[in-house]
């Protein structure tokens, strides 16, 4: 083929590539423009009688519920028995929802809605392959409803994309394309807006921290048998670290053996690293029964166990976590007390303290990971090497008796040189 028929074929394709995307920025001759506006009108006007918000992706869908109103106003989770769900995180979604403009019309023709990610969306069956999830449409729908059940507005976000050119007075705008459920008519929106559609990912993770250098003590004390844990259930303490004031930056344990050493990759400060930030993997109300029992297949001293650990701080809070095993995860029971103190400031001030860590934790069980476990039922001596023990001189015994000649080693009989016994001399 000629260098022409090659550039030629060049400006065709190019020709055709331009096409294509002229045909998705749908700029149709003659036609009439849609009007641009809010991509969700009104909600700006209604975005505080919104009491239900529904996303829907092709791997999952979410529901994030409203109760109370104002000061009162609390968002849960219903996937998740009702716990509550992160609200800074649903006001942000909502001010982008309600801030996100519709910049620029696209194609109305359905057969282009897949690059732009705005075609309908639909759950995967639960028995999907993980290539399927991956090849799965990125869009995602969102549903805003009133106390009355009345939709607000609702929505398509597909892909992100970017406005116009950047420069140095003006950086690059960036924005998604939208379609608005059962109108053909697809956008570029001015502003971005992050659906999620996991339940957990809706929940503020942290379950509780007591910041390290406020802690004067930690005991562990491992649980005994299965079953809920009662005082009575409950051996220990397996480990205990105290600090003798707040400048000291090591924690000791008591009742080291002398010589010990501490084995590598262990700290007596363990427990004391999970109690400063506590995360959860999962949630559920607590039907009683799980904490205090085992892992069935924990064995060795790399394992977890379930364990009552307590904290107790300078200032006067002590935090309890209880642990227990049971399908597959290993979940914690956390509980805040204060201790009484010399200042009715600080005693209320630790009084509150603890009330907000219960109001949060009450009633509910934390699934944490193995790690976290394992570091909260530390127990003192899997943690260090015992001290070494000189070698003894073996035990001499009593010299023995030499044999008597009638139970001696009988000698060889004597031969001649043809090999025949003769007589001995």
């Amino acid at each position: 083929m000629s260098g022409m028929k090659v550039r030629n074929l060049a400006i065709v394709t190019a020709l055709l590539a331009g096409a294509a995307f002229y045909a998705v920025g749908t700029r149709r001759s003659g036609a009439e423009l849609p009007e641009a506006g809010p991509a969700i009108p009104g909600l700006k006007q209604h975005i505080n009688d919104v009491t239900t918000l529904n996303i829907l992706r092709s791997t999952g869908g979410v529901t994030l519920a409203r109760t109370g109103s104002g000061e009162n106003a609390a968002w849960t989770v219903p996937a998740k028995e009702g716990f509550p769900a992160d609200i800074e995180r649903i006001r942000t979604m909502l001010i982008q929802l309600a801030n996100l403009e519709l910049a620029e019309p696209k194609t109305t023709n359905a057969e282009f809605y897949p690059k732009l990610g705005v075609q309908d969306v639909a759950v995967l069956p639960k028995d999907s392959t993980e290539d399927a999830k991956k090849q799965a449409p990125p869009g995602a729908l969102v549903e805003l409803q009133d106390a009355s059940g009345k939709t607000i507005g609702s929505l398509i976000i597909g892909n992100a994309s970017q406005l116009g050119s950047a420069t140095l007075d003006r950086p690059m705008e960036s924005g998604q394309f939208v379609r608005r459920p059962g109108s053909t008519q697809s956008w570029l929106t001015r502003g971005t807006v992050y659906l999620d559609a996991t339940p957990m990912n809706w929940i503020d993770r942290k379950v509780v921290g007591v910041a390290r250098e406020r802690v004067k003590n930690a005991t562990v004390r491992r649980a005994v048998g299965t079953g809920p844990v009662s005082p009575g259930a409950i051996g220990g303490p397996d480990l205990a670290v105290v600090r003798k004031d707040k400048d000291t930056p090591a924690f000791e344990a008591i009742g080291v053996p002398e010589g010990a050493v501490l084995k590598p990759n262990e700290s007596f400060d363990h427990p004391v690293q999970v109690a400063a930030y506590l995360g959860m993997e999962d949630v559920m109300k607590d039907p009683g029964g799980v904490i205090g029992n085992p892992d069935p297949a924990a064995t060795g001293p790399g394992a977890a166990h379930p364990t009552v650990t307590t904290f107790e701080t300078f200032d006067g809070l002590v935090l309890t976590i209880k642990t227990g095993f049971r399908d597959d995860k290993w979940w914690a029971q956390v509980q805040a007390d204060g201790r009484p103190s010399d200042s009715p400031d600080k005693a209320i001030e630790i009084a509150n303290e603890a009330a907000a860590i219960n109001k949060r934790t009450s009633g509910w069980l934390f699934a944490i990971s193995q790690f976290d476990a394992k570091r909260l039922s530390s127990r003192l001596d899997e943690m260090v090497t015992p001290p070494a023990v000189e070698g003894a001189p073996p035990a001499i015994g009593p010299a023995a008796d030499p044999p008597a000649p009638e139970t001696g080693t009988p000698l060889p009989p004597r031969t001649d040189g043809a090999g025949f016994p003769t007589p001995n001399q």
